[in-house]
């Protein structure tokens, strides 16, 4: 699947809804490491919703704690949407 570069612009105006740090394009491999986690069904999003649905790519905050999938070129923004990168490295050494 093609990775998605957001534009400069908006990655200027956006901030992550939970940290308010600012938010930069995930880096490949973070993003391919979640979507194999995503097809052995072990994602779940901030609340603990297993997640189904496939993303191109995604956006990180500053701090590298939270991912916000981006799905049909639009980031998904929604705090209880995020999933947690400290979880990911915990669980499966990320």
């Amino acid at each position: 699947m093609k990775e998605v570069q957001m534009p400069t612009w908006l990655l200027e105006l956006i901030r992550c809804p939970i940290t308010l740090e600012p938010l930069q394009t995930a880096a490949s491999e973070v993003t391919e490491r979640l979507r194999d986690e995503l097809k052995l069904g072990r994602l779940t999003n901030r609340v603990g919703v297993s997640l189904t649905d496939d993303f191109q790519s995604g956006l990180v905050n500053a701090s590298s704690t939270w991912f916000y999938p981006v799905t049909d070129e639009i980031p998904v923004l929604v705090p209880d949407e995020a999933i947690s990168l400290q979880s990911i490295a915990t669980q499966h050494n990320m």
